[in-house]
């Protein structure tokens, strides 16, 4: 959004039915970033809304918000906000402190309660922490309030609202930063705007608003949003309308090479619908294969056309089909259906019968009754072709860095080289070399890291800068499972683009997969800026105790951590997420470490929110496992920092996570009562 001297970008996610988020950074074009910058003022923030009550017919949504939370306090805001729709009509009615007492109506009502809230701090030049004291403080109050008129057969709305805002405390402030003028007067408390919507989408939906404000200033601004919480088409289709009729020749009969020769056929088969087959096994009556795959997010969709290609090849004493899941060479799942149940099934997926189809087959399948070390008297057939195995990639790549002290953003175009030699099964050498095409580091002035811990993150823009291509990755990995529900994954070498070294986790998740336990250790030392293949003298051991659980509400998921972090500070990390219907996921995260506020320097503590956003949903006829990631941290901090290596809970829990059938059983307080 637009509105002179404001420039703002924001990015908002309502992670629960009650609780909004917004992300924001502010630019002030009427000052410099600090004396003698040649880059406007900049401010971060985060803001949150929460819902009180619902809208009913007799009585409208009563929501709290808090503007500015944590940050330097210059748009900090707090208030009270009830909306009730009429018709056509929004009415929107609320009481505001802070940025929006500025005209001040009455005595803040919480002075009645106590004389705490009498004093408001200033804004600070830091921020970082959560100043609960300044929560609903000062002296005064105002109330705020809007109209916005929704007219028949048509994609625009009309505003006007009534600003409570003064802008007193900046006025006199101005050092005029490329702009001229009393920029903060206000010849109208009433500001006036059209908003046009449109959804190009069924899930999408975009806003294109414009406003005059202030008596005085245009306002523009655009907004796109998504629906994360809906359920995409399917564009999956069974390749076959019917089971064909068994073989006549038992598997008994069979001799070994026709057991080898109906085996290979049954990997080309899965091989020609981009999966990969690691081996078919015989037992007494049963018929598995163990599977690779990345062309379906779904993995019951994987399973069900492994499935289909085992059933079209199976001998006729075979009664049961079973697929086995491999992630990174682990066994992290596998589901059973009898044969004629299968068949039975199949014979029901008409026209565009397919959700109830999926959800029939789902319930008949049996998860994890099946782990391969744990079976004897087995015929197995290995995939000869599959190891050892080559795969690379060339991709472009977009790095950056946000609002350093002389231009708000900087970046880099690389094309990312990535191979991976499969050895053996869990045996991977894996390397990522990153070579820059264009960035605009040449005008870059560092900025000194504050805190007095070693610098072990605070120097990124040094690798950013001196290692504008270099190795990024080079390292040997090995998975294993010890047992059902035992995994581990060892690795050494080149870690990460800032550390290279060995260690390795292990992680216990009980059969039901609600919850997990994990410990990691690792002894690692500082690269050099270049990112070639020498190193600084810093080196530390660093490891973790996680546990993990599945919370019962809304697909959330939280992760806890206690241990010694890179910076060898000592303490605990949070993490919780929500995932939403399209497998789309949203978290928030902070650590809180024997590094006081102090120790740690701007910010006060690490923190940052992030999401991955599944690449199915952009894809049209086809589909995809794939995904897209992005954190975004205030501030890159050396206290709370972690190493940056296979997240081996995500690997284990990723298959099992798309099993509807899976995953934990909603309830809510309302249930209960």
């Amino acid at each position: 959004s637009h509105e002179t001297p404001f420039n703002r970008l924001f990015a908002k996610v309502q992670m629960l039915p009650w609780l909004e988020g917004v992300v924001r950074y502010t630019e002030g074009e009427y000052k410099a970033y600090n004396p003698g910058s040649h880059q406007s003022f900049k401010d971060k923030g985060l803001d949150l809304k929460i819902k009180l009550f619902n809208e009913r017919d007799n009585f409208p949504q009563i929501a709290i918000g808090l503007t500015d939370v944590g940050g330097t306090g210059v748009d900090s805001t707090e208030y009270i906000v009830a909306t009730k729709k009429y018709k056509n009509f929004d009415y929107t009615i609320g009481i505001g402190w802070g940025a929006l007492a500025g005209r001040g109506h009455i005595k803040n009502p919480f002075l009645y309660i106590s004389d705490i809230f009498n004093t408001r701090p200033k804004s600070t030049k830091q921020g970082g922490g959560f100043n609960l004291k300044s929560y609903f403080s000062g002296k005064k109050a105002a109330f705020f309030g809007g109209i916005e008129y929704f007219p028949p057969l048509s994609n625009l709305s009309y505003k006007i609202e009534y600003d409570s805002k003064s802008y007193e405390e900046l006025v006199g402030k101005e050092t005029i930063f490329d702009k001229t003028g009393d920029l903060f007067r206000v010849d109208s408390p009433f500001n006036f705007g059209l908003t046009y919507r449109f959804k190009p989408t069924e899930r999408d939906t975009v806003d294109f608003s414009l406003g005059y404000v202030r008596g005085n200033t245009l306002y523009a601004s655009a907004l796109a949003h998504s629906n994360f919480d809906f359920v995409p088409k399917n564009r999956y289709r069974p390749p076959w309308g019917y089971i064909k009729q068994k073989s006549q020749t038992s598997l008994a009969n069979l001799t070994d090479q026709f057991q080898r020769n109906l085996a290979d056929l049954i990997m080309w088969q899965m091989g020609n619908e981009g999966i990969t087959p690691h081996q078919v096994i015989f037992k007494d009556s049963e018929m598995m294969v163990e599977i690779s795959q990345s062309r379906f997010r779904d993995t019951v969709k994987a399973i069900n056309l492994a499935g289909i290609i085992l059933a079209n090849n199976a001998p006729k004493d075979i009664e049961t089909i079973t697929v086995i899941n491999n992630d990174h060479g682990m066994q992290t799942i596998s589901a059973s259906i009898p044969y004629d149940t299968l068949v039975e099934v199949l014979a029901k997926a008409k026209g565009d019968d397919i959700e109830q189809y999926l959800y029939l087959y789902e319930e008949k399948l049996a998860f994890d009754t099946v782990y391969l070390s744990d079976e004897t008297n087995q015929i197995v057939m290995e995939n000869e072709y599959l190891y050892p195995n080559f795969y690379w990639t060339i991709r472009p790549g977009l790095k950056g860095t946000l609002q350093p002290q002389v231009r708000f953003y900087f970046w880099q175009v690389e094309l990312a080289f990535n191979t991976e030699l499969a050895i053996r099964k869990g045996l991977f050498l894996k390397t990522n070399y990153g070579l820059n095409l264009a960035n605009n580091y040449e005008t870059y002035t560092w900025s000194t890291p504050d805190g007095e811990l070693h610098h072990v993150r605070q120097h990124r823009r040094q690798y950013l800068r001196q290692g504008e291509s270099g190795l990024r990755e080079m390292k040997i990995d090995y998975t294993i499972d010890f047992n059902r529900n035992i995994k581990a994954n060892f690795t050494a070498g080149i870690l990460e683009w800032m550390f290279g070294g060995f260690g390795g986790e292990v992680i216990y998740i009980p059969d039901h997969r609600k919850w997990a336990l994990g410990v990691d250790l690792y002894w690692v030392k500082q690269r050099s800026y270049e990112q070639k293949f020498s190193f600084f003298d810093y080196e530390t051991v660093t490891g973790f105790l996680s546990y993990y659980r599945d919370l019962p509400f809304y697909n959330m998921r939280i992760k806890t951590s206690y241990g010694r972090f890179l910076g060898k500070d000592v303490g605990l990390e949070f993490d919780i997420s929500r995932r939403f219907a399209t497998g789309a996921t949203v978290g928030a995260a902070f650590t809180l470490t024997d590094c006081d506020a102090e120790c740690v320097g701007e910010g006060s503590f690490n923190k940052w929110v992030y999401f991955t956003l599944p690449m199915n949903l952009f894809y049209t006829d086809s589909q995809t496992s794939g995904t897209a990631g992005y954190a975004w941290a205030p501030l890159t901090k050396d206290a709370g920092a972690r190493l940056e290596t296979l997240n081996l809970y995500g690997a284990v829990i990723s298959a099992s996570d798309e099993v509807e059938s899976l995953r934990k059983k909603q309830w809510s307080f309302k249930k209960i009562i």
